[in-house]
């Protein structure tokens, strides 16, 4: 199969969404025929128009226009996808302006069958001030008509079929394929015990208000034998957070590692027992199923992703903001009974989400479309 992958930003862009798009399309590139249409600017960082990287033929374009995530223009790619003979276009996300007029093209072509992983709805938290919640629901009246034009739309956690249909997803045409995680995340990398005497708990992701970290350092002053370590780029709350560490006194026991290398990162995983999640939402949580293959007990917020990944048997959840709870599940994980029963579990669940596995799932949905 010619496979061709839409997406706003892809390597060496990391992120969710980025880091899903890239692994599928690795393990899709070791058969098939994959090529990513994408932007080349992200930051003030310009990358190469053309680019081959593990089989997988980059291809980018010029960014004429960005305002924050949503508002991007870089039209050639509409020429480029529209010439293009492809067998499948799967498209990551929505609102995007560019992805729409290049869908509505191919279907008019009617060749190419047409998927969408959205990951999760446009402007998807609970609440925005007044002119983004109008901003909002402009653009999702405005999305319905093109959301009925994809052959497949697939949902990473089992629940978002109820907004997905809302949105003008047809029912019968929502599959469900959760995302995944590398086989290298299981690698042994070399030990480092930096904090023998406390108990580490970790966090990875970027730093932002809607993350939720806050939550994290406003209980740590009832657990003085507690390490709390923030893995990921500063997105804009580092300063806030750390202000409040200090006023808390803690500030020695809060650390942001900011960005690190993969190896890095492991090793902290490894030196940390517990890994929460204290996000405002989650579509799905690559980085709790990260933290699971390195053996770490869990506590999320009540997010999709949250429900899904966090069963009794390896972790907690608790509703955004009730820090009460949160500082309750701490507690209970101070067992080390019940902390290493749920880091054991965890590391067997996650083997069950490695990227060669899911995409046998995403590839055999392929086969099926091109089949009918």
């Amino acid at each position: 199969m010619k496979i061709g992958f839409l997406t706003t930003y892809f390597y060496p862009v990391t992120g969710g969404a980025e880091n899903n798009c890239f692994y599928l399309a690795r393990e899709l590139a070791k058969k098939h025929e994959v090529h990513i249409f994408t932007s080349n600017k992200k930051n003030g960082e310009t990358f190469p128009p053309e680019e081959v990287k593990d089989n997988i033929q980059i291809h980018r374009f010029n960014t004429i226009l960005r305002h924050k995530y949503y508002l991007a223009l870089y039209p050639s790619v509409i020429k480029a996808i529209s010439k293009a003979d492809l067998d499948i276009l799967h498209v990551q996300s929505l609102g995007f302006v560019m992805h729409d007029l290049t869908v509505v093209l191919k279907k008019l072509k009617g060749k190419t069958k047409l998927v969408n992983t959205p990951h999760g709805p446009f402007m998807a938290l609970p609440s925005y001030p007044l002119t983004q919640k109008i901003l909002k629901k402009v653009m999702t009246f405005a999305e319905k008509p093109f959301n009925t034009l994809y052959d497949a739309v697939i949902q990473v956690n089992p629940s978002q079929y109820l907004w997905m249909t809302q949105l003008g997803f047809k029912k019968e045409k929502i599959h469900f394929i959760p995302n995944g995680i590398p086989e290298e995340i299981f690698k042994l990398v070399p030990k480092k015990q930096q904090w023998k005497n406390k108990l580490v708990i970790s966090y990875v992701g970027r730093i932002q208000e809607y993350k939720g970290i806050d939550q994290i350092i406003q209980i740590l002053p009832e657990f003085p034998k507690m390490v709390f370590i923030a893995i990921g780029q500063d997105a804009g709350d580092k300063q806030r957070l750390s202000i409040l560490a200090q006023k808390l006194k803690v500030q020695d026991r809060v650390i942001f590692t900011g960005r690190i290398d993969e190896d890095k990162k492991l090793q902290i995983l490894d030196e940390s027992e517990i890994f929460i999640m204290p996000s405002q939402w989650e579509a799905f949580g690559i980085a709790m199923l990260e933290a699971m293959a390195r053996s770490n007990a869990i506590i999320s917020t009540t997010t999709e992703g949250g429900q899904f990944l966090v069963t009794k048997e390896n972790g907690y959840l608790y509703k955004y903001g009730d820090v009460k709870t949160l500082a309750k599940h701490l507690e209970a994980l101070q067992d080390t009974k019940i902390r290493k029963a749920m880091q054991k579990a965890n590391k067997e669940k996650a083997k069950q989400f490695t990227w060669d596995k899911i995409a046998k799932q995403v590839e055999e949905l392929y086969f099926r479309l091109n089949n009918n």
